[in-house]
């Protein structure tokens, strides 16, 4: 039996502006895209996650955080999160929805405060 896993990331929270105050600041699992992310059961898999994050002269800026955590829901059995991203082998089919927690957030040495990040997984 074949499984496919469907990843699409939705931000859970308002968006604050980046320090460039032009563009939102937001955190994303950029390998999601518009129809999300495919994965097999057995098949390792990783999604790592990424923000929108500039300076005020709009080049790009580093982010970092201080910690991620699920906040709510569960990942499929088979995948762990680990430093934000979500990884592993998926052994079960179903629906999931995740909510994820990263704390302590920045963006260009900015504190942006915690970001939650609506996880959605279908794995077929």
């Amino acid at each position: 039996m074949r499984a496919v896993l469907v990843l699409a990331a939705l931000a859970a929270c308002p968006s604050p502006k980046s320090p460039a105050g032009d563009a939102p600041f937001h955190v994303f699992y950029p390998d999601a895209g518009q129809k999300g992310l495919s994965g097999k059961v057995g098949k390792r898999m990783q999604a790592k996650p990424a923000a929108a994050c500039t300076y005020v002269d709009g080049r790009e800026a580093r982010w970092v955080n201080t910690g991620a955590s699920v906040e709510e829901g569960a990942l499929p059995p088979g995948l762990v999160l680990e430093d934000g991203a979500i990884g592993g082998v998926p052994t079960e089919a179903g629906s999931f929805s995740v909510t994820i927690r990263f704390g302590g957030v920045t963006c260009a040495g900015k504190p942006m405060g915690d970001q939650h990040v609506t996880v959605m997984l279908a794995i077929h």
